[in-house]
């Protein structure tokens, strides 16, 4: 089963046994493939809630905002109905957006960072740590570019019920095997705290 048959098999399921489904996804340039065939595929995409797993805070018109490729690449053709929310720091509690999150797709950088979860951030108890409430944290100035973040922390994305992680590249391959043992890396606390739910998807440069 590839990764476009897996989401909408999981997006599916959700839909006929609660009558919606939730998703929510990275910014980046490595899922944009998969965002644009994901939004051909026939689904009642009226039932589906996205969110974004992270976004930059800056206008939704700039370049470097993760709402404007997800408009450009996943909210469109079949999927430009779905029910998009964008990530705000209330949208864990004010019970509007459907939690746990049926689908969590993540990229990674070079750095092993996920989300806006970056290497500096490893000692911070309200992100990295699996043991601190599940929340969405407004950040300081982080990453390239450098600008303030928004940002699901470790235990929301954890409590997912099924999460792909995308990695594109050579590169990060190395990362990933890496980051099994690596405590320096972020992706470290992700793939030694999750239980069965992951799926991880290789694609080539």
């Amino acid at each position: 089963m590839d990764v476009i048959e897996l989401i909408i098999k999981n997006l599916s399921l959700s839909i006929d046994k609660y009558e919606s489904a939730s998703m929510a996804v990275p910014g980046g340039t490595s899922p944009i493939k998969i965002f644009d065939e994901l939004s051909k595929q026939k689904l009642d995409w009226s039932k589906v809630q996205i969110t974004l797993v992270d976004d930059r805070l800056v206008d939704t018109e700039n370049e470097h905002s993760n709402q404007k490729l997800i408009r450009n690449h996943l909210l469109k053709n079949e999927a430009q109905i779905s029910n998009f929310i964008p990530l705000n720091k209330n949208l864990y509690k004010d019970n509007n957006f459907k939690f746990p999150l049926d689908i969590c797709l993540l990229g990674i950088g070079n750095d092993g960072h996920f989300a806006s979860l970056f290497p500096n951030m490893i000692n911070n108890t309200n992100t990295l740590d699996p043991k601190s409430k599940l929340n969405i944290n407004e950040i300081k100035a982080n990453g390239d570019p450098f600008v303030p973040r928004i940002s699901m922390n470790l235990p929301l994305i954890l409590s997912s019920k099924l999460i792909i992680l995308i990695i594109k590249g050579k590169m990060k391959q190395e990362v990933l095997r890496d980051a099994y043992t690596n405590k320096n890396i972020p992706l470290y606390y992700l793939l030694n705290n999750i239980k069965n739910n992951l799926h991880i998807e290789l694609l080539n440069d």
